[in-house]
């Protein structure tokens, strides 16, 4: 994508979503601890000045499951 601040530079941009489950022993014998994660990685990179050279920038997004016991105390959950 050419940038919009100087369109003679590309910005290359790159997402990943990931759904992580994680098992672990629990409290009750014969079942398995259960805890789901899920998130997602927004990278951005930008030409430098130089040929050689480029800016990256990466943000990570966390989101709760609606089956998660904090999912209705989030304050900032969609209404």
């Amino acid at each position: 994508v050419a940038s919009p601040v100087d369109p003679s530079r590309s910005i290359f941009l790159c997402s990943e979503y990931i759904r992580q489950v994680t098992f672990s022993l629990s409290q009750e014998f014969g079942v398995a601890r259960q805890v789901v994660g899920n998130y997602a990685h927004f990278w951005t990179w930008r030409e430098g000045e130089e040929p050689d050279k480029m800016t990256g920038n990466l943000l990570t997004a966390v989101y709760l499951d609606p089956q998660d016991a904090m999912f209705f105390s989030e304050p900032s959950k969609p209404a």
